[in-house]
């Protein structure tokens, strides 16, 4: 009997699967192929030990056996979702070259990672510029506050970390150059001829091939910066004087909280997540659902253009963040309440406690509880990949042949 098996790996804060699918040709002879969805996680705090990536990279190239990994997809470009292969080579094999050994065929990437892209779509290519900007004032008013002795709450430093463009370009260099094929998908791809299976079937759900409709609006930001250029770029925090008659510490307290860079920051995170590449694969009559970091704005852009639909396997997005699931509208028309057909449906959520304030949320992953009453139940499995697990190990999520 043959199995679609995912392999789910205890990355700590990030994700890495590895998908056997097992694809018949027009000879109807069955031939095993791979798909490695993202490999990363956090840059620090709890979820962000990057030991995991040794056993991680071993076993993929172990269940490779030899055999090329048929599909590279990255989601988006966050830190704790690409990271993983690049350091590896880096710190683990480094007498060794991974491209040689994972022989990647086909990749694919989200649109908006395409050398040219900003190019040929202004409006996203303005509203990347002032998120860049804005990155790099907090980040430069960050380094002040710690070298001035003030503290920085390290899950804001975390978040800086994930999204530092510099590192991010870096590391999709790295994964750009280990296919044969490269491909930059959103919504409308003709995905004919970007990937090699036969059997298999895959929707793109997301996201849209103009980015700039994930972008939030930016706050003016008053972090007292003076800027001579990106690479001169420097701080200082003016003088500031109550003035008289104004309780002191309330004033200071306006003046914190004016500065900004918390909105904007969480801004930049969410249009990177918003790009999220989410994508249905069809095997046999399971539909497999994988949705990166999308939050609500994405998933609300998916139901306009009626992309929401039934499936029997979700990746729980964004970590388990309540950001990550729709109301149970929309939820509801990919997993509704109650069983939809004869098949089991499973989740998966690869999260790491203390990394992020209120992430996993549990309000958010109780949703998926498979204990719920069975009228208000959506899933008869679910996988929680925590801090209760080894880090480095997995667990395979399998789906049945049922003729």
């Amino acid at each position: 009997m043959d199995k679609l098996k995912i392999r789910a790996y205890n990355i700590r804060f990030g994700d890495a699967y590895l998908i056997s699918v097992p694809d018949k040709g027009s000879n109807n002879q069955v031939k095993t192929r791979y798909i490695l969805v993202d490999v990363g996680n956090s840059l620090s705090r709890a979820g962000g030990i990057d030991d995991v990536f040794e056993p991680v990279v071993k076993d993929i190239l172990a269940v490779l056996g030899g055999n090329p990994l048929d599909l590279y997809i990255m989601t988006h470009e966050h830190m704790d979702h690409i990271q993983g292969l690049p350091y590896a080579q880096a710190y683990h094999f480094q007498n060794e070259n991974l491209k040689d050994k994972l022989k990647v065929q086909y990749a694919w990437f989200t649109a908006s990672s395409e050398t040219n892209y900003y190019s040929s779509h202004p409006e996203a290519k303005e509203k990347k510029l002032m998120m860049e900007e804005a990155y790099f004032e907090i980040q430069s008013y960050f380094n002040f506050l710690k070298a001035s002795g003030e503290y920085v709450p390290s899950s804001l430093e975390n978040l800086l970390l994930i999204n530092n463009p510099r590192r991010t370009k870096d590391n999709v260099k790295y994964l750009q150059d280990l296919a044969l094929h490269n491909y930059y998908v959103h919504r409308e791809s003709d995905l004919r001829g970007t990937h090699p299976f036969n059997e298999a079937q895959f929707e793109i759900w997301a996201p849209e091939e103009d980015t700039s409709i994930y972008y939030g609006r930016f706050r003016p930001m008053a972090l007292g910066l003076i800027s001579t250029g990106r690479s001169k770029r420097k701080s200082i925090i003016p003088e500031l004087i109550p003035p008289p008659g104004v309780d002191a510490d309330d004033f200071y307290n306006l003046v914190k909280k004016r500065r900004g860079y918390l909105e904007n920051l969480l801004a930049i995170d969410k249009a990177a997540n918003n790009t999220s590449l989410v994508f249905c694969l069809k095997w046999r009559g399971w539909r497999l659902l994988f949705t990166g970091d999308a939050e609500v704005r994405s998933w609300k852009t998916m139901n306009k253009y009626n992309q929401l639909k039934p499936v029997h396997f979700i990746k729980i997005s964004h970590h388990g963040s309540h950001t990550g699931t729709p109301d149970d509208d929309l939820l509801g028309k990919v997993l509704p309440e109650g069983q939809h057909d004869d098949r089991t449906r499973k989740a998966v959520v690869s999260t790491w406690k203390d990394t992020y304030n209120n992430v996993p949320d549990q309000a958010t992953v109780d949703q998926y509880d498979p204990n719920l009453p069975e009228e208000r139940r959506r899933c008869d499995e679910l996988h929680v990949l925590d801090h209760n697990k080894t880090p480095g190990s997995f667990e395979d999520i399998e789906f049945e042949d049922l003729g």
